[in-house]
């Protein structure tokens, strides 16, 4: 472990991470299609953990927001697993993480991925929730109903959703996130208006107050549907599924998916949508005082 180096990534080393990356996840790692955009991404840092002079590990630190990071890319070789190079990387990570003066730290992970967890409990995060990733194909050979015009909203609906997310069940349950991909990302004001522009949402109206609402964009490391927020009632919130489904094909996604707290599994359910892994898919924080701890420890060395 004295010939490990961990630096920024460069250009130079896809090819070789390309190839450990095709024995990950029996070949279905996004890494590799992110690579370039994360290699040009000015903010955090993409690192490699270099081992003889090859590249056998990746970790990515992506600023979402001021003061908001996210942990993801966390990747080693299968063939050098068990030799404390996850734990290596993750050290440097976290020194790059401590340079950014954050105000809060998240990553997520599936529940049975128990390295990741215990690194992460270490270094002080806590797990905030867990949920259940579904996925669903578009809808459009049954002939569904059309997308009414008053089910979807633009940005001159700003305020009245910012309203009915204060008094939401599942934006507390799921601490605010909107679940983007594998990315969680704060539902701030700012977001939930480049959501509406895009016209990302569906609602249910009732009278003038909302009855149910959905989010949604395009995928951020893929070419699916991203279904990120969903609340309301039970049929309420199955009829927004399916004409999400609807709309995401409208768009050329071939399919849709969808990270969803507990009281939303049933009515995604009876929308057309199936668990896609036997797991759950769970979110650790880390913010106010342990984080405060936990930055300190690391600028001490």
């Amino acid at each position: 472990m004295d010939r490990l180096i961990i630096r920024r990534a460069a250009a130079a080393d896809k090819p070789a991470v390309v190839e450990f990356c095709a024995k990950i996840w029996e070949g279905w790692d996004y890494l590799p299609r992110v690579w370039d955009r994360w290699l040009a991404d000015p903010d955090g840092a993409f690192l490699v953990a270099e081992l003889d002079g090859r590249p056998v590990g990746t970790d990515k630190i992506t600023v979402l927001s001021p003061g908001e990071v996210w942990l993801e890319g966390l990747r080693v070789d299968p063939d050098h697993h068990g030799r404390g190079i996850a734990l290596a990387i993750n050290r440097k990570a976290m020194e790059v993480v401590a340079s950014l003066k954050p105000r809060t730290v998240r990553f997520g992970t599936v529940s049975d991925n128990r390295a990741s967890r215990h690194m992460g409990e270490k270094d002080g995060f806590r797990l905030i929730f867990q949920c259940r990733r579904m996925v669903s194909e578009k809808l459009d050979g049954e002939r569904p109903p059309e997308v009414a015009a008053e089910l979807t909203a633009g940005p001159g609906d700003l305020d009245v959703i910012m309203d009915y997310l204060e008094s939401s069940e599942s934006f507390r349950s799921t601490r605010g996130l909107f679940a983007w991909g594998w990315t969680f990302k704060e539902m701030g004001r700012d977001f939930i208006g480049q959501i509406l522009t895009q016209h990302g949402a569906l609602l249910l109206r009732d009278g003038s107050r909302i009855a149910a609402l959905a989010l949604f964009l395009p995928q951020r490391h893929g070419p699916r549907f991203c279904l990120g927020f969903i609340d309301g009632g039970h049929q309420e919130m199955a009829e927004l599924a399916r004409r999400f489904r609807v709309v995401a094909g409208l768009r050329g996604a071939g399919e849709v998916f969808t990270i969803a707290p507990e009281p939303a599994v049933a009515a995604l359910s009876g929308a057309g949508f199936r668990q896609e892994y036997p797991v759950e898919v769970v979110v650790y924080e880390l913010s106010g005082e342990r984080l405060k701890a936990t930055m300190e420890k690391i600028s001490r060395g």
